[in-house]
């Protein structure tokens, strides 16, 4: 049952990244799948984290996707 809930997690984050990823915007993709931003924030982390690569360039103003965030995104 542990594996299950594993693997549900992960098909989430996938989800949840693949979502920011085709806004550019946290924000935008938690008033979409209404969540909030610090619930996406976090689990978008634990993706980058648990694939251990980052996937977005975060900075105060602007959110992009790495190379590898984007290849991700468009598989």
């Amino acid at each position: 049952m542990g594996q299950r809930r594993t693997d549900d997690q992960l098909l989430r984050d996938m989800f949840l990244f693949a979502t920011v990823g085709k806004h550019q915007s946290f924000s935008l993709a938690a008033t979409t799948l209404g969540v909030s931003v610090s619930f996406l924030s976090r689990h978008v982390a634990d993706f980058e984290e648990r694939l251990g690569v980052p996937l977005l360039k975060r900075t105060t103003r602007k959110l992009e996707l790495t190379e590898v965030g984007a290849r991700y995104l468009a598989e």
